[in-house]
């Protein structure tokens, strides 16, 4: 993420009609939601964590379970919890992201920094074996070898990160359409899109709204993704 300290949580609106939403039945999945200190003021507010849990309050069969992570103990802590809970479906880690010729940091609380391309980092989301891990950090999705590494060492079926600096704005949007089209409800119905066709979808979209602000989205996207084959 950029260090703009100008980010602001979006507002959430409430029930529009008089009856309740339907919620498919299906068995409470859980998504892992770790975010660090993003401002080096530790009176910082800026947060995406409430944003998110008001945004998955309403999906019912989803419960989003959101925590600060600080430092690279915290994080194996909690990355340790995904790999033992068989409810999560996605891990996903919010945290300042910065490539360099020979480095790809994910950058914590403190600038205390991992970085994904020695195996020491790697081996932190080692046999995670959820659906989906999603890195919402800057430019590490612009290294397709690494996030092709970091897919199979966590035997995750798919990868998320971005290829560029991303503002809270963008990534607010950004990752609220995923996991509407991931998890959420598509006309009406649960989702039970591939996350193949999910990129896709979400690519157009990021596309079409103006919210990836490249010059050509489609084929140089902001959003960066590795698969299971």
């Amino acid at each position: 993420r950029t260090c703009s300290t100008a980010s602001t949580t979006p507002a959430t609106g409430s029930s529009r009609g008089l009856r309740p939403a339907p919620m498919a039945t299906r068995r409470k999945e859980k998504i892992l939601l770790l975010e660090t200190q993003m401002d080096a003021a530790m009176s910082s507010v800026r947060s995406q964590r409430l944003f998110m849990r008001e945004l998955f309050e309403t999906y019912g069969s989803i419960e989003l379970v959101d925590k600060e992570v600080h430092s690279r103990a915290d994080l194996q802590k909690f990355l340790d919890v995904a790999r033992r809970d068989r409810q999560i479906r996605a891990v996903h880690l919010i945290a300042h992201g910065r490539r360099a010729r020979r480095k790809a940091q994910i950058v914590l609380t403190k600038s205390e920094s991992i970085d994904l391309r020695r195996p020491a980092g790697q081996r932190l989301f080692e046999g995670l074996n959820v659906e989906c891990l999603f890195l919402s950090c800057c430019e590490l999705g612009r290294d397709h070898a690494l996030m092709r590494r970091l897919r199979t060492v966590s035997r995750a079926s798919a990868v998320f990160s971005y290829t560029a600096e991303i503002d809270d704005y963008q990534a607010f949007l950004t990752e609220a359409l995923f996991y509407h089209l991931a998890y959420g409800y598509v006309r009406g119905r649960l989702s039970h899109v591939d996350l193949r066709e999910v990129y896709e979808k979400l690519k157009f979209s990021l596309d079409y709204l103006g919210i990836d602000a490249g010059k050509e989205p489609l084929v140089r996207p902001l959003l960066a993704a590795a698969f299971k084959e």
